[in-house]
């Protein structure tokens, strides 16, 4: 009888002190952007700051080469995204500057955030934006993160991003989210 005592708290403490961690730490959530699906045409982004809420509307963007008076060219990728909530307009754009060399435009990848302490002559990096009415009278402006496009062709481009954005009050907001933009008429 011993011996079965034994052998079924050996059993017990394998598998709560082994196995169980193993079952608790699969079973989670990473919460991470996979996990967000997108219609194309559309975003969904999650919004945190003092108030949290997801903003999902419409994704747009354009493609723009520009020529400085050098003859050196910059792609620029426009994304725009609009949502109305409770009859306000809620507004996030970015613009990814490239001096790449690439024959779609913007290269598919992770696109940094870099500071602006200068006009944006020459800019090459991402630049963003949010005008969110309902959260706050003032802009926002992006801060730090990354801009990951996983697909850019001619009619769509597709990604996800996870930026920090803050006003001149110093509120911030954390944004991660999918989008699906369609090509802007």
């Amino acid at each position: 009888m011993f011996k079965i005592i034994q052998f079924i708290a050996k059993f017990l403490k394998i598998f709560f002190f082994g196995i169980m961690p193993f079952i608790l730490l699969s079973g989670g959530s990473k919460g991470d952007l996979e996990s967000i699906r997108v219609d194309k045409g559309t975003c969904s982004f999650k919004v945190d700051g003092e108030r949290s809420f997801h903003l999902d509307g419409k994704a747009t963007f354009t493609k723009k080469i520009e020529q400085d008076k050098f003859g050196n060219t910059i792609d620029n990728l426009l994304l725009s995204f609009t949502s109305v909530d409770g009859g306000e307009k809620q507004t996030l754009e970015f613009i990814i500057a490239s001096t790449e060399k690439m024959n779609n435009g913007i290269p598919v990848g992770v696109h940094k955030i870099k500071n602006l302490d200068r006009l944006l002559n020459k800019f090459n990096g991402v630049y963003g934006f949010a005008d969110l009415g309902g959260i706050s009278e003032l802009p926002f402006f992006i801060k730090s993160g990354d801009v990951i496009i996983t697909e850019s062709f001619s009619n769509n481009v597709d990604g996800k991003l996870e930026v920090q954005l803050e006003n001149a009050n110093g509120e911030s907001l954390n944004i991660q989210g999918s989008f699906k933009a369609d090509i802007k008429v």
